[in-house]
């Protein structure tokens, strides 16, 4: 098994952007990419090792602000590839009734990614580059009812 930690649900994010008023703006994520020491087949290598979403919920009684955060991991029998692009889903475990499709264009090397609920696609992001994308992925944080066991 790989060395490299996957996210840790301990890890403190920073603020990228503060929002008006003094509100925390967005949280995002760049993960890592899987590599040959994480025993995955050779045809994931380049997917993220797992993909983190949070937002600071603020309890309504007391007002105390904690993180609140769900981790994706990757489910390789979703990983499909034809000549125009790769892709592989990530899911909760347990499962939450949401999930995330990862998809690499192979002319452009551009990453997308979608996120669903359920079959619903509530989410999409494209961009040139793996961190670019795994940004704007993560910075919409969690749906209200999006929640891990």
């Amino acid at each position: 098994m790989s060395q490299r930690k996957k996210a840790d649900p301990e890890f403190v994010p920073q603020v990228i952007e503060e929002g008006s008023g003094g509100d925390l703006g967005f949280l995002a994520f760049v993960p890592n990419q899987i590599d040959a020491s994480d025993n995955y087949d050779q045809r994931l290598l380049g997917f993220p090792l797992n993909m983190l979403f949070a937002r600071v919920a603020k309890d309504a009684q007391t007002g105390q602000e904690s993180l609140v955060h769900v981790c994706y991991e990757p489910a390789p029998e979703t990983f499909r590839e034809n000549s125009r692009r790769k892709e592989m889903r990530y899911v909760t475990k347990p499962l939450n009734g949401y999930s995330i499709r990862v998809i690499c264009e192979k002319p452009s090397s551009g990453w997308r990614t979608e996120k669903f609920k359920g079959k619903k696609l509530i989410q999409t992001a494209f961009c040139s580059t793996f961190d670019q994308a795994m940004i704007h992925t993560t910075m919409g944080g969690l749906e209200p009812d999006e929640r891990s066991e």
